[in-house]
């Protein structure tokens, strides 16, 4: 059985939350806001008739449903590799975070020598100053960019295996409907395979791929080759 009914919604918070981890430099673009300022009224329609549809004859019943349930942020949170992730994708974002200020010092600097020279600014040293502040809008939101994508790269690898494994305890144990937990107001604990979902992942799954702190995700992908091994924690990944 394919595991198509893995829920997507854990998943996606706890990659949102990683991937949030990255230092955000763009701006968030507002949301429009109705100018009409109330809600219409839907239009009157005319309901012209339709074919009666008439009782189909009895056809075969389904089986009865063998159900399961997995817990993703549960199974996210135990895996040892989503661990080694969040170490090293926090020790990234300090080290953008630490650069950006750096380089945000140094452009305060340049402004206050320029102002304490009591002279107004050249257009010069305007367009100089202007053409620093777009390389790093561009070099830091590159980096930005890259770091959230590495994030992608890694929690991709480990869905993809827990939807295998999700699939192989459901197969094994004849289960025809495999639901997130989150779906369920109520179930018996009896029918929850988290625990066993862990522990096959990290026996499978004890670390995943993950690029380098100077590789770029993209240009990897438009290579064609794709890396197996393991990622091995950085120095802090400045550049």
């Amino acid at each position: 059985m394919r595991s198509s009914t893995m829920a997507r919604t854990g998943y996606a918070r706890l990659c949102g939350a990683l991937c949030g981890a990255a230092l955000a430099l763009t701006p968030v673009l507002a949301m429009a806001q109705d100018a009409g300022g109330g809600q219409q009224q839907a239009p009157i329609l005319p309901m012209p008739p339709v074919p009666e549809f008439k009782p189909l004859p009895a056809g075969t019943k389904p089986a009865a449903p063998v159900i399961g349930i997995f817990n993703t942020q549960q199974i996210m949170a135990q895996s040892t590799a989503v661990q080694k992730l969040q170490t090293e994708l926090g020790a990234r974002r300090e080290a953008l975070v630490r650069d950006v200020r750096a380089e945000d010092a140094q452009l305060q600097a340049v402004r206050q020598s320029i102002i304490k020279a009591g002279k107004a600014p050249t257009p010069e040293q305007q367009q100089e100053l202007q053409k620093r502040v777009n390389a790093d809008r561009t070099k830091f939101g590159n980096r930005n960019r890259i770091l959230e994508e590495d994030a992608q790269v890694a929690l991709n690898q480990v869905q993809r295996e827990m939807q295998q494994i999700v699939s192989a305890i459901a197969s094994a144990r004849g289960m025809t409907m495999v639901l997130q937990a989150g779906t369920a107001a109520l179930h018996d604990n009896s029918l929850d395979i988290s625990d066993q979902v862990v522990t096959y992942l990290n026996q499978a799954l004890p670390s995943v791929y993950l690029p380098g702190p100077t590789e770029d995700p993209e240009e990897i992908a438009k290579s064609g080759k794709y890396p197996v091994m393991p990622f091995q924690p950085s120095d802090g990944g400045g550049e």
